[in-house]
């Protein structure tokens, strides 16, 4: 395997193993209580198991020589209680047949390294695959990257919404953060590669936290799952129609305790009702009231989530039809370019065009809003170009290369 650090190689043989049997398989996962960071987990695994039976399930990972192996077994499975999973996992260096017998008893299912290892043999995880500590180095090597947005945060935050939220408050976090990276790649041509990785991997999540949504709504008719998606991306329901009892109880108030109340409280409902039919629910629910399109959203999330990690350029956006399409819709509802998010060509910085990096920040950063197009990177390259250094590389030595 490549060089990682003790844990983090064995925590990547799990996510890599899991992976292979089947599940969509996170690494390194903040667990939150009100914006508090209680803990984190070491892989988290999402599996659908027929049209309406979803699994997740917690990995707790320890590479060391005294793994407190009954410890770990503890607090496996008071994870699982605390982020409702429905299994708990130890990976452990302890081969002990107690503990074993202990894990059994308290429901916890016991791997340990030395079958990891055996079941991986001479066959490196990662030759094809950036491990998360290459992928978070690539987005690091951005220097800019924490004053733009924070593109690691945006990450971790979208991550832990899939594991800590409801499933549709958990797809609207997510699309978020597509939402922030597929900006990014449209407007930032030096760091597209990275920001196309951060894209599909906030577009996996979102196809995960949907695919979960859909879960209760196996047996329904196109027509009820059309408003329960609808309702779920536009109000943030998990199902209860909560919001929306809110906004009701809210006007009635308004209706019965204010002078006008009944006019004041139907114009308000009539704004209400014009600001989330702008929010463009309605393009995700029509795609996924499909059953034909809601039924590649776990093997697309399991794609994007490939691609994102993928080592090799060409691989990072061989995308399938599938995938395609699922992306086109969730770039048609945040209101971004596809253009950006399919291009296989990458602008890459020549020695001497280095220096250009944060002058093109500056620049794109103001025109962030704006659609992307050739017209508007062309003015980034010359805001870029005119803007005041103490020495200007030629033409020939400082214009960005497609690869």
């Amino acid at each position: 395997m490549s060089a990682l650090a003790k844990g983090a190689g064995l925590e990547e043989l799990a996510r890599a193993y899991f992976s292979r049997q089947g599940f969509f398989a996170l690494r390194s996962v903040s667990i939150l209580f009100e914006d508090d960071e209680v803990t984190d987990a070491d892989v988290w695994l999402y599996g659908r198991q027929g049209l309406g039976f979803r699994t997740r399930t917690v990995v707790d990972v320890k590479d060391k020589k005294s793994p407190k192996a009954f410890e770990r077994i503890l607090w496996a499975r008071g994870m699982q209680l605390a982020t409702n999973c429905d299994r708990a996992v130890v990976v452990t260096t302890d081969t002990a047949s107690k503990v074993a017998r202990f894990a059994t008893q308290q429901k916890v299912s016991l791997v340990t390294a030395a079958f990891l290892r055996h079941w991986a043999g001479t066959n490196d995880p990662l030759e094809d695959r950036l491990s998360l500590e290459e992928f978070t180095a690539s987005i690091q090597s951005f220097s800019g990257h924490k004053h733009d947005g924070d593109w690691l945060k945006q990450i971790a935050a979208a991550k832990t919404a899939t594991v800590c939220l409801s499933p549709f408050p958990a797809f609207n976090a997510a699309l978020s953060s597509f939402r922030f990276f597929a900006d990014r790649a449209a407007t930032r041509p030096l760091h597209r590669e990275q920001a196309l990785r951060c894209a599909y991997l906030s577009a996996a999540l979102a196809c995960v936290a949907l695919d979960a949504a859909l879960e209760k709504m196996s047996f329904e008719f196109p027509k009820t799952r059309y408003d329960l998606i609808y309702s779920g991306v536009a109000y943030g329901d998990t199902g209860d129609h909560a919001v929306q009892k809110s906004i009701d109880t809210v006007l009635t108030v308004i209706s019965k305790g204010v002078n006008n109340g009944a006019v004041l409280a139907r114009q308000t409902r009539d704004a209400l009702e014009k600001l989330f039919a702008g929010l463009g629910a309605n393009t995700i629910a029509e795609f996924f009231a499909k059953e034909q399109n809601a039924a590649h959203l776990f093997q697309v999330a399991r794609e994007l989530e490939h691609r994102a990690h993928a080592r090799s350029r060409a691989d990072l956006t061989a995308l399938s039809i599938e995938a395609k399409s699922i992306i086109g819709v969730f770039a048609d509802f945040v209101g971004a370019k596809r253009q950006p998010l399919f291009n296989s060509e990458f602008v890459a910085a020549s020695p001497a065009s280095a220096s250009l990096t944060p002058r093109i920040l500056s620049a794109a950063t103001k025109a962030e809003a704006r659609p992307f197009t050739s017209g508007n990177l062309d003015e980034l390259a010359r805001g870029a170009a005119s803007a005041p250094e103490d020495s200007s590389p030629s033409k020939e030595d400082g214009e960005p290369r497609l690869l």
